[in-house]
């Protein structure tokens, strides 16, 4: 009897060194499997740190000159409403437009104004309401709850020479503010050309 019992307490012992020598085994694989995910990682920043590093190289010895065929499509420049060519002064139905300034638009002559920034967005420029110009006069409109973040309207090119303005309007909290909609219209919206 106590062979039997030696011999079971031997199997259960050989069995518990068995289960945690195959756990101490698949442990050490993992953690290898670990530690050759993070080296592939840190290789493969390394790897993409150097490709980076390689293409800068080559941009900053690449020639910067420009050629005769490459077009300016900033859209910069004074632009004249066709349907106002009488306006030669440019006091009302003229667009100037710079990159990364600001511009006055005028929405009634001689009374609103309006400041603008521009934005190009694919072929055309979006016209961002801004703020009120300082030359409007008293009036009802709330110019502090107009939508700065949506184009009032978009300027485009339609031909070699002429541009279109198409005036969206005036948006509060995200809906189109009906009873200022047509300020600007008038004045802003039809057929430009370069001046």
């Amino acid at each position: 009897m106590k062979l039997l019992t030696a011999i079971k307490t031997c199997t259960i012992c050989l069995a518990i060194l068995t289960m945690t020598g195959c756990k101490d085994s698949a442990k050490s694989e993992n953690e290898n499997k670990v530690e050759d995910t993070i080296t592939t990682q840190e290789n493969g920043f390394k790897d993409l740190n150097e490709q980076s590093s390689d293409q800068s190289e080559e941009l900053k010895t690449k020639d910067t000159t420009t050629t005769p065929k490459e077009k300016n499509t900033d859209y910069s420049g004074t632009y004249t409403n066709l349907a106002f060519a009488e306006d030669t002064n440019c006091e009302c139905y003229c667009l100037e437009i710079e990159a990364g300034k600001s511009s006055e638009l005028c929405l009634k002559p001689g009374e609103l104004y309006m400041e603008a920034d521009f934005k190009k967005v694919g072929n055309e420029i979006h016209v961002f309401y801004k703020g009120a110009s300082v030359k409007s006069k008293q009036n009802e409109i709330p110019w502090n709850d107009l939508d700065t973040g949506t184009a009032v309207a978009t300027f485009s090119k339609v031909s070699a020479n002429e541009y279109k303005l198409d005036w969206k309007g005036f948006q509060i909290d995200g809906k189109t503010a009906v009873e200022y909609a047509l300020l600007g219209k008038k004045t802003l919206e039809g057929t430009y050309k370069l001046k």
